[in-house]
């Protein structure tokens, strides 16, 4: 009888280990956000559409078939849209939304329009909301950058821009005319002896090819502002419609 309990103690432990690992929560330094600039949300009524957007976004995502990382919420005024890397599972994509609305919330409290950021090491996602029609919008008012720690460094700061530079290359074309349901592509670079440089990209479907490749473009002026003249192992620049991610290793695998 002992033994039996033990075990399945033991099993018990192991179940919320393996959650634990899976189900990541996000930290102070893996989330940020940013409001715009313009105006506050003066009805209750609209504050209560903001709740049901979210709520809609949610649920138009658990409801994608096939996934493609990418969904909408409206209610009554209140619009919201949320981004996912369309490679992780939905559940995961889900938790991160789930995650990264309540932050928002509570950070662009009655602010008009805002947008945030969840960064973990598999799973990420964007969530913008608005008092305005944003399906089609490109906001280059918000970026973020988040980045390896700074003793995490690789070597010369001009290779790793060329090599960043090269993925960019690579990714760019390839993630802006992907579909038009999807727009993402990873891809990888040779990076020194037996080494590889990891990439990912990806818009909002919901914006024209040529806003893309813009969004992407200034993606990519970020990474190097922030990341690659300070040789970090990796980094992310993040906006309300695309990002670029680049790290020494492939962070698709879990």
């Amino acid at each position: 009888m002992e033994t039996k309990y033990l075990t399945s103690l033991m099993f018990l432990f192991l179940q919320v280990f393996i959650n634990g690992v899976i189900a990541q929560k996000p930290e102070p330094h893996n989330q940020a956000y940013k409001c715009n600039n313009i105006g506050n949300l003066k009805s209750d009524d609209l504050l209560k559409a903001q709740d049901t957007a979210f709520s809609n976004l949610i649920r138009n995502m658990g409801r994608i078939d096939p996934y493609n990382g990418y969904a909408y919420g409206n209610a009554n005024g209140m619009y919201s849209i949320g981004l996912c890397p369309p490679n992780i599972k939905k559940n995961s994509c889900l938790e991160c939304l789930n995650n990264t609305t309540p932050y928002l919330k509570k950070n662009c409290f009655k602010r008009k329009e805002g947008v945030a950021w969840t960064a973990l090491s598999q799973v990420m996602c964007i969530v913008r909301y608005a008092d305005t029609g944003i399906y089609n919008s490109l906001g280059n008012w918000a970026w973020i950058i988040f980045s390896s720690a700074p003793n995490e460094s690789l070597g010369d700061a001009v290779e790793l821009r060329n090599k960043v530079n090269d993925l960019a290359n690579l990714l760019r074309d390839r993630t802006a005319g992907f579909s038009e349901d999807v727009k993402f592509s990873f891809g990888s670079v040779p990076y020194k002896s037996n080494q590889s440089l990891y990439g990912s990209m990806q818009c909002t479907p919901s914006i024209q090819r040529g806003e893309c490749l813009k969004c992407l473009t200034r993606a990519t002026d970020e990474i190097h502002y922030c990341c690659t003249k300070m040789r970090k192992k990796a980094g992310r620049a993040m906006s309300t419609n695309c990002y670029f991610r680049y790290a020494h290793n492939d962070f698709t695998r879990s």
